[in-house]
């Protein structure tokens, strides 16, 4: 399974760079293309021998007027240059809303151009931005100055609550227009949706009106993978396995390691950020802060703060990780898991080494075995993590306290 890492911040270039041989492509956000245009695309045009795409971000014009505003009340740069880009008003429209007030899908009713523009962007912003003055020297230190295209365009897309939703009709009508602008690269769009609106026949209506594009991203809007339930997550496959047999193949926009085990339902592959964005709400304002400085622990698929990791490692030795990073730094000794804390880089380095391994693994695997393996380690491990003391640790749900979570996987993949 292919793993493509959604780039975010700037001070992650170098370790990307040494760690480039554990992902397969690039995600680059549109508004940190359009906001740090010249950086940015040094940065994509210095991995030419790794695919990306853009995201056009264009979900955010759903979102209140206020997630646009800086502290002074003005429009934040990254969505002004992003406004800027796609439509001659869409900055002013925005502004003139009412303090709570939200775009309606009537703005977007001169799709053709808005479709162009996007599009246009994607294609060509890299290269443009390439070129600026300064960017030249920059690519030299790479050894490189091809620019290359994006691996797809998207489509503006928005996210809709059932397809009876007017956001569904939208995202549809610039998937198809997009598509008959023609040119060489292939076109795929973004089904942005909740759980809830994955029943049976919705499901069928989605597979249906995308069956003509070869390829689609899905972003399944808030799927964290700690609290979702065993029904949600039978959608989720449904949804996957109807696209795979129409012929489309489906990639996540964001995902963990539930959703790497969809390569058994015919994902093909994953997208991520270092550290973050395994779930993604559209509620969230872009660029609204990192992180946490966490550990990935591989035996549960899941960080935890690294308080609560070396409490968990003393106490079961056997999970101390051996990737390349752990065996180096901590050698099977876990007095030394201090040693992440004092350089952060490490933890990164150590996630990107895991989620390889993870990718790779699910290859060889089935359901039967996820499921029976996901049950092993909730039996052996869940009565001991539930009782550690937690002071710190990054908790999305209560399933997180323990892990509840892992059952819940095996029960939608068990004996499918």
């Amino acid at each position: 399974m292919k793993v493509h890492l959604r780039f975010g911040m700037h001070r992650d270039v170098k370790l990307i760079h040494d760690e480039k041989d554990r992902i397969d492509g690039l995600v680059v956000p549109a508004h940190i293309l359009a906001h740090q245009s010249a950086s940015t695309s040094v940065f994509v045009t210095s991995l030419a021998e790794k695919p990306y795409i853009i995201d056009p971000m264009t979900f955010v014009f759903q979102n209140a007027k206020e997630a646009h505003l800086n502290d002074v009340g003005g429009m934040r740069s990254s969505i002004e240059k992003l406004c800027g880009a796609y439509h001659d008003k869409l900055a002013e429209r925005i502004m003139t809303l009412g303090p709570d007030g939200f775009m309606a899908p009537d703005v977007f009713s001169e799709s053709d151009e808005f479709c162009e523009k996007v599009a246009g962007f994607q294609a060509e912003q890299v290269g443009k931005a390439s070129a600026m003055s300064g960017a030249s020297k920059y690519l030299k230190r790479y050894g490189t100055t091809q620019v290359t295209a994006p691996r797809a365009v998207i489509p503006p897309y928005f996210r809709f609550s059932s397809v009876g939703d007017e956001w569904y009709p939208l995202s549809l009508t610039c998937a198809t227009l997009t598509r008959q602008m023609g040119g060489d690269i292939e076109v795929a769009p973004v089904i942005c949706c909740a759980t809830s609106a994955l029943n049976d026949t919705d499901i069928k209506t989605i597979v249906g009106d995308y069956a003509e594009f070869g390829r689609v991203f899905l972003w399944i809007d808030g799927y964290v993978q700690t609290s979702v339930t065993s029904s949600n997550i039978t959608r989720v496959r449904s949804l996957i396995k109807g696209l795979s047999a129409a012929g489309v193949e489906s990639e996540a926009l964001y995902g963990g390691y539930l959703l790497i085990m969809s390569f058994l339902d015919g994902m093909s592959a994953l997208s991520h950020g270092i550290l973050y964005t395994q779930h993604k709400s559209t509620d969230l304002v872009p660029g609204s802060g990192g992180a946490p400085e966490r550990y990935y622990i591989p035996a549960i698929h899941e960080f935890r703060s690294l308080s609560q990791t070396d409490q968990i490692i003393h106490q079961h030795q056997e999970l101390i990780c051996d990737c390349p990073v752990c065996e180096e730094v901590l050698g099977g000794d876990p007095d030394k898991i201090i040693l992440f804390g004092d350089d952060p880089d490490l933890l990164r380095r150590h996630f990107l080494h895991c989620r390889r391994r993870e990718a790779d693994g699910i290859t060889t695997s089935s359901p039967e075995a996820e499921a029976k393996r996901l049950r092993q380690v909730f039996k052996k491990y869940h009565d001991s993590f539930r009782t550690l003391p937690n002071p710190d640790a990054f908790v999305s749900s209560s399933k997180m306290q323990g892990l509840e979570y892992l059952n819940e996987w095996a029960d939608a993949f068990e004996g499918s």
